[in-house]
C-alpha cells in the first residue's frame, strides 16, 4: 500500500469516524477517574496511575485531565482524539512512545477511539503542580541501554531494552520515578550491599520508586526486556 494512500485513508478517517464511533457516546464530561476505561492501577497522593485498554470501535466519553500527565503507549496503533468543542485528530502512536499532557493553562477534556487495532496506554497523573523532591534535575544517564524519549519540564523519560541475560551498568536512579513495563519478563536490581530484587512483568505493569538507589539490572528473561522509567521533577 501507497503511503500517499494510508496518508489520504487516515484523514478520511477522522472525518468520518467522528459522525459513527465517537457520535456514539455521550456528550457528557466525567471526570477522567469517572471515565470507565481507565483503570486506576495505583494511587499514593504523588501520582495516580490509569491503564487505558480499547478495542478496535471502543472510545471513551469525553473526560476532563486536571492535571499534567505522562501517555506511556504499550501498544502500536491508530487512535481518533478529539477536544470537546474541536474537530478529531487521527494520531498514530508505536510502543514505547511517551508524551506529556499539560495543563498549564487549564484542564482539558477529550475523548478517544480505537481505529485500526488494540489500544492499550498507561497514563501517569501527576497530582502536584509544583516539581518534586528537591526540584534538581539529575544528570542524564550514559548507559547505552538507556535512550531518553521525551524530556519536558516536568520529567524526563528514557527506553531501556535489554536482551537476555544482559546487564546495565551501575547507574544513578532518582526518587520520584516511574517505572512501565512494555514487555513481560523477569528483572533482577541489585544495588551494592543489599539482597537482589526481583521484578516479574506484564506489559503495562507500574511501579513507583520512592527513594533514591544506584543499582543495576539484569535481564534474566528468554526475550528482550521492554521498559520506561520517567524521572518525574
Amino acid at each position: 500500500m501507497r503511503p500517499r494512500f494510508v496518508i489520504v485513508m487516515l484523514l478520511i478517517l477522522a472525518l468520518a469516524i467522528p459522525a459513527t464511533m465517537l457520535a456514539q457516546g455521550s456528550d457528557t464530561v466525567v471526570p477522567v477517574h469517572k471515565e470507565s476505561h481507565h483503570r486506576v492501577r495505583f494511587d499514593n497522593g504523588i501520582v495516580r496511575v490509569y491503564e487505558v485498554k480499547l478495542k478496535n470501535g471502543e472510545s471513551t466519553l469525553f473526560h476532563e485531565h486536571a492535571a499534567d500527565n505522562f501517555a506511556v503507549r504499550v501498544s502500536t496503533n491508530t487512535i481518533v482524539d478529539q477536544r470537546l468543542g474541536e474537530q478529531s485528530n487521527v494520531l498514530s502512536g508505536k510502543t514505547g512512545k511517551v508524551t506529556l499532557a499539560s495543563t498549564e493553562k487549564g484542564p482539558y477534556t477529550h475523548r478517544v477511539g480505537s481505529v485500526d487495532d488494540y489500544f492499550h496506554v498507561v497514563d501517569v497523573e501527576i497530582n502536584s503542580k509544583s516539581r518534586l523532591g528537591l526540584n534538581v534535575e539529575t544528570p542524564k544517564r550514559s548507559d547505552k541501554h538507556f535512550t531518553i524519549v521525551s524530556e519536558t519540564s516536568r520529567g524526563r523519560a528514557y527506553r531501556m531494552i535489554l536482551k537476555a541475560s544482559e546487564s546495565t551498568e551501575v547507574f544513578a536512579r532518582p526518587a520520584n520515578t516511574a517505572i512501565v513495563a512494555l514487555s513481560g519478563g523477569r528483572v533482577t536490581e541489585v544495588t551494592e550491599g543489599k539482597p537482589p530484587r526481583y521484578w516479574d512483568s506484564e506489559p503495562g505493569n507500574f511501579r513507583w520508586v520512592n527513594a533514591p538507589d544506584k543499582l543495576t539490572i539484569k535481564n534474566d528473561g528468554v526475550i528482550d526486556l521492554d521498559v520506561i522509567e520517567i524521572e518525574i521533577f
